[in-house]
């Protein structure tokens, strides 16, 4: 909000804004954005032109990317567990404007936009990021600090103006950053791209024992610079500490679903030793109560796990 308040009316760029949001329903985002702000914005039509002083805003359920001078709304797999997510969106930017395109990372939770940063740095591009202080989260902000020299770190008010003041950039890779392989970037492009070739893929990197979270598929390692990547073949991508997350989700859901099991085997126990002492079978009706019991203590032992785990990440979270 505070970014496209500082925007002035006859600011001469176009703005991208990505927020992760619920992949249901209509995102009320560009009207919030709209009333803050002195440029038209609005989220785009599947290959609307890109035209200066605007500001697009990606709608729920789909990356925004560019092509060429166009936007494009993609389904593409999720990036970091989200969908729109930062990345593409920077990665399609350095692609088709290279040293003219200019990154923007604010306050949000893990590190999603840091790759796409990176992109934009490699191709000569300008890179902003807000004050980690100012910042309600400053995860993203020190996670693109961390693996990408920024051009500035400023208030999210002063970026406006640093961008009317320095233009975009025109220098190669900073030292110790390193540019992506050209052919990596071009087939995580037209991962996100709408058409394109439709032929099974293989993610490039070194194989791993880890499973997609999102469908099961194995998930292959490489390194861009000092940032860990892991994609599987249909091209769900996670950083490591979004696959960590994803992960624990996954877990937390298979947990329950054990517990449910649990707790369902325990009652069905307990209905056959009613049934069983109906019929004048004592015996045999203790031996289901047994049962049901053991089912009963191992559901209580998963539930107090989660509920532990639950309490482990908020103190991690916190830390």
């Amino acid at each position: 909000m505070a970014f496209v308040r500082s925007l002035p009316a006859d600011f001469p760029h176009a703005v991208l804004v990505v927020l992760h949001v619920a992949p249901a329903g209509t995102s009320v985002l560009p009207a919030i954005l709209a009333r803050a702000c002195s440029l038209p914005v609005a989220s785009p039509a599947d290959g609307e032109a890109l035209r200066p002083g605007h500001v697009y805003v990606a709608p729920p359920d789909r990356h925004l990317v560019l092509e060429d001078s166009h936007l494009r709304l993609s389904q593409a797999p999720r990036e970091n567990g989200h969908r729109p997510a930062i990345d593409p969106t920077m990665r399609s930017a350095a692609a088709v404007y290279q040293a003219a395109a200019i990154g923007i990372i604010l306050s949000g939770a893990r590190d999603d936009g840091t790759a796409g940063m990176m992109a934009i740095k490699a191709a000569g591009g300008a890179a902003l990021v807000q004050d980690p202080d100012e910042a309600l989260y400053p995860a993203m902000p020190l996670s693109a600090i961390a693996h990408v020299t920024p051009d500035a770190v400023l208030p999210v008010s002063h970026m406006a103006a640093w961008i009317l003041e320095h233009g975009p950039g025109t220098d190669g890779p900073t030292k110790g950053e390193t540019a992506m392989n050209d052919d990596t970037t071009d087939r995580r492009l037209a991962a996100v791209e709408a058409g394109g070739d439709r032929a099974p893929r293989s993610a490039a990197g070194k194989g791993t024992r880890y499973t997609c979270p999102d469908c099961g598929g194995v998930l292959f390692e490489r390194h861009e610079g000092h940032l860990e990547r892991f994609e599987c073949s249909v091209g769900h991508i996670f950083s490591i500490e979004s696959l960590s997350s994803a992960q624990a989700e996954a877990l937390e859901n298979a947990l329950w679903a054990a517990v449910r099991s649990l707790e369902d085997r325990a009652t069905l126990l307990q209905r056959l030793a009613g049934r069983a002492r109906a019929n004048g079978n004592g015996r045999s009706g203790a031996a289901f109560d047994r049962q049901a019991a053991d089912a009963l203590d191992r559901a209580g032992t998963i539930r107090d796990a989660i509920l532990g785990s639950a309490r482990d990440q908020a103190v991690a979270a916190e830390s």
